[in-house]
């Protein structure tokens, strides 16, 4: 059985299928389904749509399937299969789960890797803008519109992405574009590979100029969270041999002056990793579940000034943890004002076993909720 590459998102979902109308969960059941196919299944499957063109679920399997496609697949078969149920799905429903799904399965690359098919590119690019005169401001089909193109006409996804005011998207682009991504797996949302002609061509230059000179909360932020994640990946698989982070490590100083809150800039890698080591990856984890894996509490102590005025309650924090169980990051998000600082001293102190995912430690976010509660006079 070929293992799916699931993101940690996807990992938090159940795995119960869902009935009608298909939810993420369903359509992330589809997808492990449709990795683990045989041949012989695959075949039954098109056989299927061929008698049910509108069996979205059907397609969505034989997607998954064909990201990896087995040893000795005729490509050419595979590519011709990929564009044809693509280019359904885009055509008849553009806001289907599966383009909000995470995972590249529905992208069409104009170069980079084995399956990349630069006329089927063309054509699903000519098929979401449509869906997008079709269907003008629709938020929806625009992102998915951004993520199908950005890497084979980033001018146009600049465009949409203008217009829309979308400063985050704008500066995932601009930072890709820096990297010189040519796309991402089929099996997850990671950069696939970098081509050093893409980072010389002039929309590249531009987009390292914009930044540079940018000040916007938003761009700044998802700029150095792409430029250091994704070139963190590709230095530590061999696919980039430019050093981003003089660059990465600007921006995100920038980021971390606009956006001191942001937890996504806490977990950055700031430095090149080692070959074949990729960084960490952050998940989150529910505060019961995180709740089984603390070592060490410290007790809040209920502050005097709280106990005058009859002040009791639960004060829920948001609590990142590093890669040794410690607490890295704690930020109040609700709960009466006296009682927050005991409980940010408290929970600071506490640690956990560290926690891993394919066997490797990574950051968690989680939630602690500490109570108040007055003894009876």
């Amino acid at each position: 059985m070929r293992a799916f590459l699931w993101s940690a998102v996807a990992i938090m979902f159940g795995s119960t299928l869902q009935a009608q109308p298909r939810d993420m969960k369903g359509t992330f059941n589809l997808l492990e389904k449709g990795s683990n196919l045989s041949a012989q299944d695959a075949e039954k499957l098109e056989e299927r749509v061929k008698k049910k063109p509108d069996d979205a679920e059907a397609r969505i399997e034989l997607l998954a399937y064909y990201a990896a496609p087995p040893a000795g697949a005729d490509l050419s078969t595979v590519k011709a299969a990929r564009s044809r149920h693509i280019l359904w799905l885009i055509e008849n429903d553009p806001r289907d789960e599966l383009f909000r799904a995470g995972k590249g399965v529905y992208l069409l690359h104009c170069a980079g890797d084995d399956l990349a098919d630069p006329e089927a590119s063309r054509s699903a690019e000519e098929a979401w803008l449509e869906q997008l005169k079709r269907n003008p401001g629709d938020a929806e089909i625009r992102r998915a519109a951004v993520v199908a193109i950005q890497y084979c006409s980033p001018e146009k996804a600049e465009q949409l992405l203008i217009e829309a005011k979308d400063t985050s998207g704008l500066g995932r682009l601009y930072a890709a574009a820096v990297l010189g991504i040519t796309g991402v797996s089929y099996l997850s949302n990671d950069p696939a590979g970098s081509d050093p002609a893409l980072r010389k061509r002039p929309f590249a230059e531009k987009a390292q100029r914009a930044l540079e000179e940018a000040t916007d909360r938003d761009l700044l932020v998802a700029a150095a969270v792409t430029l250091l994640r994704s070139g963190a990946i590709l230095w530590a698989d061999g696919k980039l041999d430019w050093d981003y982070t003089p660059l990465g490590n600007r921006l995100l100083a920038k980021a971390r002056n606009a956006a001191p809150e942001a937890i996504s800039l806490l977990t950055l890698p700031t430095t090149l990793p080692a070959r074949g080591e990729r960084p960490p990856v952050t998940i989150r984890v529910g505060g019961n579940a995180q709740q089984a894996n603390r070592i060490r509490s410290v007790p809040p102590r209920y502050p005097q000034r709280a106990r005058e005025l009859g002040i009791q309650g639960s004060v829920q924090l948001t609590v990142v943890l590093g890669l040794d169980g410690k607490v890295l990051y704690l930020h109040p998000d609700t709960g009466p004002g006296e009682l927050i600082p005991a409980s940010m001293e408290s929970v600071r102190q506490w640690e956990y076993r560290p926690t891993t995912l394919d066997g490797k430690p990574c950051y968690v976010v989680t939630t602690v909720v500490v109570n108040y509660v007055l003894s009876p006079k």
